[in-house]
């Protein structure tokens, strides 16, 4: 099963990456849904006694729920040309992604003494603190937010990856990276447009 469900990820992160790279929203819906059908067909379709995206997942790891959230959402943008998510719920879990980033793989790397991705074990501690977090963003109607944690639970608890540990569930490098730039990028973007707008006109 966690083959499965790991390939089955990889498939959706591929499929996610091709419509934006060839910015599937500009074309004709039949246009869109014959190339992801293709997409979807070639990278399912066996190399060597494995799946094409068998292999995709030998690169990059089994996706965090993270992860397929903002494909998802990127992807169903990509297809329909509506957003799936709502700006300000975007904007929090990339702020969760990125301060979850900072707090994890620093730390992880032997910086220092501590390792929090230790934590992702079952620890007592790490499990009360997530609870509280996901509470706090019900409340604060963060449901995109409330989704990732419990879709990362509901996962790490069935086994459906290989790996035991929470965090793999939760968050992984490819989520931290694009939350990372596009916070970046989102930044840049409004910056630009406060000194355009304080340019003095000629």
């Amino acid at each position: 099963m966690s083959s499965a469900l790991g390939i089955a990820g990889c498939v959706l992160l591929c499929l996610a990456v091709l419509a934006w790279a060839l910015r599937l929203e500009k074309r004709a819906v039949r246009v869109r849904s014959a190339i992801l059908a293709a997409a979807a067909v070639l990278l399912l379709a066996p190399l060597g006694g494995l799946p094409v995206a068998a292999y995709v997942r030998g690169a990059i790891g089994d996706p965090s729920a993270a992860t397929l959230a903002l494909a998802a959402g990127a992807l169903f943008f990509r297809l329909t040309g509506r957003a799936a998510i709502e700006p300000g719920e975007a904007r929090a879990l990339l702020w969760a992604v990125v301060a979850a980033a900072l707090f994890l793989y620093p730390f992880a790397l032997g910086w220092t003494p501590y390792d929090p991705y230790a934590l992702g074990y079952a620890s007592p501690v790490f499990i009360t603190v997530l609870l509280a977090a996901t509470l706090a963003a019900w409340r604060a109607g963060l449901k995109l937010a409330v989704l990732v944690v419990l879709v990362g639970g509901l996962a790490y608890l069935a086994g459906a990856y290989e790996s035991r540990n929470l965090w793999d569930y939760l968050i992984d490098p490819l989520a931290a990276i694009y939350a990372l730039g596009a916070l970046l990028a989102a930044g840049a973007r409004t910056l630009v447009s406060q000194r355009r707008q304080r340019a003095p006109v000629v």
